[in-house]
C-alpha cells in the first residue's frame, strides 16, 4: 500500500498507456489497420521471420540489426512472441523517465509532456521490439546526463550513460554529431566563462566549422543521398517520386524543405489519398504548435527583456539542425519511414525543449538559468 502511494499517478498512467500501445500495435494495427505492412521489423527481431535464414550472431557487435535479432529472439524465447516486446517497451519507458524526471516539473507540466509523448505513432513504435525503442532508451539517458551537466550537478558520466553513448554511435552514428556538438559547445562555453557576444562568437565559429565539414565531405554526403534514394521504390506503399535527390549536391540545396517534410510526415494531399495517415498528420500539427509556442515564448521574453539569450538559441539550433539534417535523407521520400525514424529522436527533442522552458521561459526561473551559464564543470 505504501508503495502504491509513493508512485506518481501520472507515471503510472503513462505506463498503462505504454502497455496498451504494445497490445494495440500487435493485435489491432498490425492485423486490421495495416495488415499488409508489419510494424517495423518486429517479426524479424522476434525470430518469426528471417532475412537469410542465417543467425550471423558472431556479428552481434558489428551490426545493429543482428544485435536486435539476437536480443529479440532471446526475449521471445523466454516471454513468447507477444510479451517478448515487453523488455523493449520497458527500456523505452525508462529512457523517457530518466530524462523527464530531471526536469522538476509540476504535475500540470508533467501531464503535458507525457501527453506529447503519448501520441499513437510514438506510442506504437516505442512499445514494441525495434530500433526505435532502443533509440528512445539511449537518447533519454543521454538527455538526462545533459541536463545534469547544465544544472551543474556533475560532469562525470555514469556507467549507464557511457552505455548510452556506445549505443548512440552503434545504432545511429549520424545523430552522434548533434549530441556531441552540444556537449562540446557546453564545455567550451563554460570553460571559457563566455557570456553574450562571447557565446555568439562561439556559435559563429560552430557554423563556419559546419560549412567547412560539409565542403570537405560534400561528395561523400552526395553519394550517400543517391544511395539512400535507391532503397525507396515507387512500387512500395506511399513512397514519393524522388524529386529531392536528382542533381549533384541536392542534399544541401533541398535541405530546408526536406528537413521540414521528413519531420512532418504525410502531407495534406497524401492524407486525402490515404485517410489513415490523417492521425499522423494531426500529430505533426500538434507537435509543430508546441514548437511554435516555444519559439513565440522565447521571442516574447526576448522583446520584453530586450535581451536575447544566445545560450538557449545556440543550443536549440545546434540540436534541431543536426538531428533534422541527419534524419531527412531517410524520411523525405516516404511518409511512413519519416514517422518511424522520427520516433527515435522525438522524445529527446520534446524533453530538450521542455528543459529550457522550465529553466528560462517559465516565470521566476531566470536566476536559476543564469547560474547554469556561470558553471564550469570540473575535470573528471
Amino acid at each position: 500500500m505504501k508503495l502504491l502511494k509513493s508512485i506518481n499517478k501520472y507515471w503510472l498512467g503513462y505506463f498503462v498507456v505504454k502497455i496498451f500501445y504494445m497490445f494495440f500495435a500487435l493485435f489491432v494495427y498490425q492485423k486490421f489497420i495495416n495488415p499488409d505492412r508489419p510494424v517495423g521489423d518486429t517479426a524479424l527481431y522476434l525470430g518469426i521471420t528471417s532475412l537469410d535464414n542465417n543467425d550471423n550472431f558472431d556479428l552481434i557487435f558489428q551490426d545493429p540489426t543482428i544485435m536486435l535479432e539476437y536480443f529479440g529472439r532471446l526475449s521471445s524465447s523466454f516471454l513468447g512472441p507477444v510479451f517478448g516486446n515487453l523488455p523493449f517497451m520497458l527500456i523505452a519507458f525508462y529512457g523517457v523517465y530518466y530524462s523527464v524526471s530531471r526536469l522538476q516539473l509540476g504535475n500540470n507540466q508533467l501531464l503535458w509532456i507525457l501527453f506529447l509523448l503519448s501520441f499513437p505513432t510514438f506510442g506504437i513504435y516505442s512499445s514494441i521490439v525495434g530500433k526505435e525503442a532502443v533509440s528512445i532508451f539511449y537518447l533519454g539517458i543521454i538527455a538526462g546526463y545533459l541536463f545534469d551537466v547544465l544544472d551543474k550537478t556533475r560532469a562525470k558520466p555514469k556507467l549507464i550513460e557511457l552505455l548510452a553513448f556506445y549505443l548512440l554511435f552503434f545504432f545511429t552514428p549520424t545523430f552522434s554529431m548533434a549530441i556531441i556538438s552540444v556537449f562540446i559547445f557546453i564545455f567550451i562555453h563554460n570553460k571559457l566563462h563566455l557570456k553574450g557576444y562571447g557565446t555568439l562568437i562561439l556559435f559563429i565559429l560552430h557554423i563556419l566549422l559546419t560549412i567547412f565539414l560539409f565542403y570537405i565531405y560534400r561528395d561523400v554526403l552526395n553519394d550517400m543521398s543517391f544511395e539512400i534514394a535507391k532503397h525507396f521504390s515507387l512500387d512500395v506503399g506511399s513512397t514519393r517520386e524522388n524529386t529531392i535527390f536528382v542533381n549533384d549536391y541536392d542534399i544541401f540545396w533541398n535541405a530546408p524543405y526536406g528537413m521540414l517534410v521528413a519531420f512532418w510526415g504525410p502531407t495534406f494531399g497524401e492524407i486525402l489519398q490515404k485517410p489513415i495517415q490523417s492521425i499522423a498528420f494531426i500529430e505533426s500539427l500538434i507537435i509543430f504548435y508546441f514548437f511554435i509556442l516555444f519559439i513565440w515564448r522565447f521571442l516574447s521574453k526576448t522583446i520584453k527583456t530586450s535581451h536575447l539569450n544566445f545560450y538557449i538559441f545556440t543550443l536549440t539550433f545546434i540540436v534541431l539542425f543536426w538531428i533534422l539534417f541527419a534524419h531527412y535523407p531517410t524520411g523525405v521520400l516516404n511518409p511512413g519511414s519519416a514517422l518511424r525514424y522520427r520516433e527515435r529522436f522525438y522524445a529527446f527533442l520534446v524533453v530538450f525543449l521542455f528543459y529550457f522552458y522550465s529553466k528560462y521561459l517559465k516565470k521566476g526561473k531566470d536566476l536559476k538559468f543564469k547560474q547554469i551559464q556561470k558553471y564550469s564543470p570540473k575535470e573528471p
